[in-house]
């Protein structure tokens, strides 16, 4: 298959069935070839002015995530598999008492593992088609107490944006399918699957009289995707849109007071594009300009409704790259900047809209078969609640080391 077929294809069949799609990384020699990378990052955010929430107000969050991924071919098939460890703190100032204490300074955590995500992908017996499968594996934190919910909530924030913003979701899996077609110097990818996740229990809460578990029953989500890659001048252009839609949800409260209560709700269509031109600067080992633009239209409650202010709107751009030849050291300049509408219909902090803008500076090592970095991102941004406006402060150290590039 074509190089520029592979990458749009491997591109599409990650979107399609929500697994993150990465970098490149590096092809051994030995069979069967396998690319592979790990990194470590601490980020934090600390805010002017505490946003008040339910347990009591935000004043900084934290988080430390050792993200993996191991990617192995075999024959035109690739299996790949991605996951990670976190532990992510917020620190409360005075507020409402929380279901574990009173208010006043505290800090509240939650750490454990992601759960594991597996894929795989290989062509049909029909050119141009490549089918995709998709197994969420739940070995992930589940069954949060209060505190350990209160963190996840000021971790997972979107406003903030964690590198590892949930732990658990529960097992599921994903079918999809993708169309490639290719010219000269093009290539179009079409792709659409079907993703089904099972009950599982995010939150467990001790009572008096025993424990009340919230489970949760996703839908079904049918994810939409078409993609573009082609030649500009010496560089390159590719352009991606997804759209996802989903059935109806449900949460039931078990053990509680009254002992079993249930709800649905069913998320709204959401649209987002991607956008990627690599330019072919001289003295720059790579470098690009990067948009993207996301919808979330409004969600629906138990009766069908839908909920005013729970739509939302997403835009981010990084400009940048690293400098330096193919080989050897590489000074990595990245400038960033996003806006968020916000969700209008909670005053939570994971509702937050936000202005940010950023810089990255790091050092990169590239050898011929790895590639090591170690960077800095500051960043400062403006966060309005509804009811509270603030700014703060951020700030992430990381270090990665991966295969330079991935397995053909």
């Amino acid at each position: 298959m074509n190089l520029r077929r592979m990458t749009i294809t491997a591109t599409v069949a990650a979107l399609a069935i929500g697994v993150p799609a990465r970098g490149a990384g590096a092809q051994d020699a030995l069979l069967p070839t396998t690319g592979w990378g790990i990194g470590t990052a601490v980020n934090a955010w600390h805010f002017s002015s505490a946003v008040p929430q339910a347990a009591g107000a935000v004043a900084d969050v934290a988080e430390v995530a050792v993200p993996f991924r191991v990617r192995s071919v075999f024959g035109n098939w690739s299996f790949d598999l991605s996951g990670a460890a976190a532990m992510g703190a917020a620190h409360l100032t005075s507020g409402a008492a929380s279901d574990s204490g009173g208010g006043g300074d505290r800090l509240v955590t939650i750490y454990g593992p992601t759960d594991l995500r597996l894929r795989l992908t290989g062509p049909l017996m029909i050119e141009g088609f490549t089918v995709t499968a998709g197994v969420n594996i739940p070995t992930g934190k589940v069954g949060l107490n209060g505190d350990e919910t209160t963190a996840l909530q000021a971790v997972g924030a979107p406003a903030l944006r964690m590198p590892i913003g949930a732990f658990g979701t529960g097992p599921g899996a994903t079918l999809g399918l993708i169309r490639t077609l290719q010219g000269d110097d093009w290539a179009v990818a079409l792709g659409g699957s079907v993703e089904q996740r099972a009950e599982y229990s995010p939150i467990a809460l001790a009572l008096s009289n025993g424990k009340a578990d919230t489970k949760v029953t996703p839908g079904t989500a049918i994810h939409l995707t078409a993609g573009l890659d082609r030649a500009l001048g010496d560089g390159r252009w590719s352009v991606l849109a997804v759209g996802d839609v989903f059935s109806k949800d449900k949460v039931r409260l078990a053990g509680g007071d009254p002992a079993d209560t249930s709800s649905d709700y069913t998320l709204g269509p959401q649209l987002s594009v991607l956008s990627q031109m690599e330019f072919a600067w001289t003295g720059w080992r790579e470098s690009s300009l990067n948009l993207a633009a996301r919808y979330r239209s409004e969600y629906a409650d138990a009766t069908g409704a839908r909920v005013s202010g729970s739509s939302g709107s997403y835009l981010e751009a990084t400009l940048g790259g690293v400098r330096g030849g193919p080989e050897g050291a590489g000074l990595i300049l990245v400038a960033d900047g996003r806006w968020q509408s916000g969700l209008k219909f909670t005053d939570a902090l994971v509702g937050a809209a936000v202005t940010e803008a950023g810089l990255t500076l790091g050092l990169e090592r590239a050898s011929s078969s790895t590639l090591t970095r170690y960077t800095i991102h500051g960043q400062f941004g403006s966060f309005d609640t509804g009811t509270t406006k603030t700014s703060g402060f951020g700030a992430t150290i990381g270090m990665s080391i991966s295969a330079r590039r991935e397995a053909r």
